[in-house]
């Protein structure tokens, strides 16, 4: 993950000349519409000139870690068809020494961001075709391809071309019924409420609730299937099942464990009973139309990514989507989030998820949610099948997870093939417990004196202090009659920056032993 910020460029020779010299790197020379080496004092003359000529769009330096590592040049753009659009052209080049390292597509996502945030809402990029590596980075910050082209130098030359743009409509935040301001917490029942008969089914599905929402979990999740929709019927046995001892064909086990669709309102009413939402996965259109009237969130089990009836079922719906990602590429992704938004899908929240059961810890992947939040503009959480109840959890949420899903049980011992990796009833409460705890200590993300660190900020941050009585109209010298020191319960004074205009200046008061310097004491 990088952490990008930005430094406005100067019309100045140092600016011009670091940038000259990474446009004179012969891998950029390659990729530039001028493929000719620049020199001072010309180019000077033309960045002082043509790179600043858009007041409102100067030029930029990208820093990584204080460090400049690129340099962006913005210019207003008329993008036919879209005049109605703030549209902006933005060309970024990348100090030699960098490439590689994925920071091409971090600056680039994080500056059309700032482009958004001053009000244009469409970006483009104009970039070589045989510029492979530029127009990866594009489409990992979430460019998507245009058109091919051709750009047309002064020289009256045309130099084939690929058009990427990103609209600012497209980022689609997740808000109305998720947790305000916190982390949304999916207790996953999934098909652990399948221990025997129809009535232990239902007292046990029912127990789930209750305990999910005595964790503090902001919704519990069911499974809603038949097997003849999910697989075909000589679809043969798992091989992690039968490992685990369970030597039924898949297509058996999703028979026995099918919901019922009456049990679905009961378990939606005993949700509302216990002030907890009720949320159910369905594998099939006609599952997502039963389930449908009962939940205000829907999700989209990961093998269910590429589903086109189903994703345009829950586009249609209005209603957000968590969109899990086990066993899936960013081509899968990027395919059925277009997909959803296109279909007229307006919430939307990636799940980062491992498809196996139990997931080792190695295999999570979690360094990837900030990844996906960069690429999507989207918010992203985390649907975790590993066993242990706080690593994983508390690891997506310290990485920017808006929602956590994990599998539990009231028992490890009952039946059924999620029951041994899912977390206990205990282990639940004390993951919820931890993620609050852990996103009171997030805080906002803005650097702010705290409330509780006013009381030493008065008591021990320094100023300049009167180290004896001094007379009104004798001289203030350091070290003589005042220092640098922390004030405890006296007046703190001007802030040590000052001192040199201090210094030598007549006292306009008398100030006592330990007072502070002030304004209009000089």
């Amino acid at each position: 993950m990088f952490t990008i910020t930005f430094q406005k460029a100067k019309p100045s020779p140092e600016d011009a000349s670091l940038v000259m010299t990474w446009r004179n790197d012969l891998i950029t020379l390659q990729h530039s519409f001028h493929t000719q080496p620049k020199s001072m004092p010309a180019f000077l003359e033309e960045f002082k000139g043509d790179y600043f000529a858009c007041p409102q769009l100067d030029p930029l330096f990208a820093l990584h870690l204080g460090k400049r590592v690129g340099f962006l040049r913005f210019r207003p753009y008329h993008l036919s068809g879209e005049e109605r659009e703030q549209a902006v052209e933005m060309s970024i080049n990348l100090a030699p020494e960098e490439r590689g390292k994925g920071l091409g597509s971090a600056i680039i996502f994080r500056a059309t961001q700032h482009l958004f945030e001053q009000g244009y809402t469409v970006v483009v990029a104009e970039v070589k075709r045989e510029n492979i590596a530029s127009v990866r980075a594009f489409e990992h910050a979430g460019y998507l391809f245009y058109d091919a082209n051709e750009h047309e130098l002064e020289t009256g030359e045309r130099v084939p071309i690929y058009r990427l743009i990103k609209k600012a409509d497209r980022v689609k935040p997740l808000r109305p019924v998720f947790r305000e301001g916190g982390v949304f917490i999916v207790a996953e029942a999934g098909s652990n409420w399948k221990v025997g008969s129809p009535e232990e089914d239902l007292a046990t599905a029912k127990s789930l609730i209750e305990v999910a929402a005595g964790a503090g979990a902001d919704a519990v999740k069911f499974q809603v299937f038949r097997a003849e929709r999910v697989y075909v019927e000589n679809a043969g046995d798992s091989d992690y099942l039968s490992q685990s001892g369970i030597k039924d064909s898949i297509v058996d086990i999703f028979k026995h464990l099918a919901m019922p669709y009456q049990m679905i309102s009961e378990l939606a009413r005993h949700c509302q009973r216990h002030n907890i939402q009720f949320m159910a996965t369905p594998f099939s259109v006609e599952d997502a139309q039963a389930v449908n009237p009962y939940v205000t969130v829907n999700k989209n089990a990961s093998y269910e990514i590429s589903h086109i009836r189903l994703l345009k079922f829950f586009a249609d719906s209005g209603k957000p989507l968590l969109l899990s990602t086990g066993a899936a590429d960013i081509a899968d992704i990027d395919w059925a989030v277009d997909y959803f938004f296109a279909e007229g899908g307006t919430q939307l929240c990636i799940l980062q998820c491992t498809a196996k059961y139990p997931a080792p810890a190695s295999s999570l992947n979690l360094r990837v949610i900030p990844e996906l939040i960069a690429r999507y503009g989207l918010p992203v959480g985390f649907s975790d099948h590993s066993r242990d109840p706080l690593t994983a959890p508390l690891s997506a949420v310290a990485l920017g997870a808006s929602v956590i899903e994990k599998h539990f049980t009231l028992d490890n011992s009952l039946p059924g093939p999620d029951q041994a990796f899912s977390i206990t009833p205990d282990e639940l409460k004390q993951m919820v417990s931890h993620i609050r705890e852990l996103e009171r200590a997030l805080g906002s993300g803005e650097k702010v004196v705290q409330a509780e660190e006013e009381e030493l900020r008065a008591f021990a941050r320094r100023g300049i202090q009167a180290i004896r009585d001094i007379k009104k109209g004798e001289p203030l010298l350091e070290d003589e009659n005042i220092a640098i020191l922390r004030p405890g319960k006296q007046r703190i004074g001007l802030h040590p920056r000052n001192l040199p205009d201090i210094e030598g200046k007549l006292a306009r008061r008398r100030i006592p032993l330990g007072d502070g310097i002030q304004e209009g004491d000089y």
